[in-house]
């Protein structure tokens, strides 16, 4: 085989689970190595090559997807200023007036939920490429 099963993915952590592409690659990698074994040499080298541009699309789309996928520490950045101008402006004269109060609590309340829906986001990425650096080096 000419690349690892993996494209140098890192393996998965416990409780995430990998894509199934990896391992259906190497499915269809053996699978023509058994046909050129039996002598169909040419449709094991049809096969290999069809695994090849699918595997080559399938990398492109994958990084793509990661790259998409990285927006949750952007959204955890942000989320860190609001959760903590709201807190603060909690803690002023301001926040005595029930109004003000209200409107902040709903903004740390939300914000919240969106903390949640960026953890989820971040479970995603891992489970398709693993843990990784825990910076943001890409």
């Amino acid at each position: 085989m000419s690349a690892p099963p993996t494209g140098g993915r890192p393996a998965p952590t416990p409780g995430h689970t990998p894509p199934p592409g990896p391992a259906l690659r190497v499915r269809l990698l053996a699978l023509a190595d058994e046909l050129a074994k039996s002598g169909q040499k040419g449709s094991a080298r049809a096969l290999r090559a069809s695994v090849d541009t699918w595997w080559a699309e399938e990398e492109a789309w994958m990084r793509g997807l990661l790259e998409v996928l990285r927006i949750h520490h952007d959204i955890n950045n942000a989320l860190v200023g609001v959760r903590g101008n709201a807190q603060l402006l909690l803690m002023a004269p301001a926040a005595e007036k029930a109004a003000i109060r209200e409107r902040l609590e709903v903004i740390l309340r939300e914000s919240m939920r969106i903390k949640d829906a960026a953890a989820r986001i971040g479970e995603l990425k891992h489970s398709i490429a693993g843990p990784g650096p825990s910076s943001r080096a890409a």
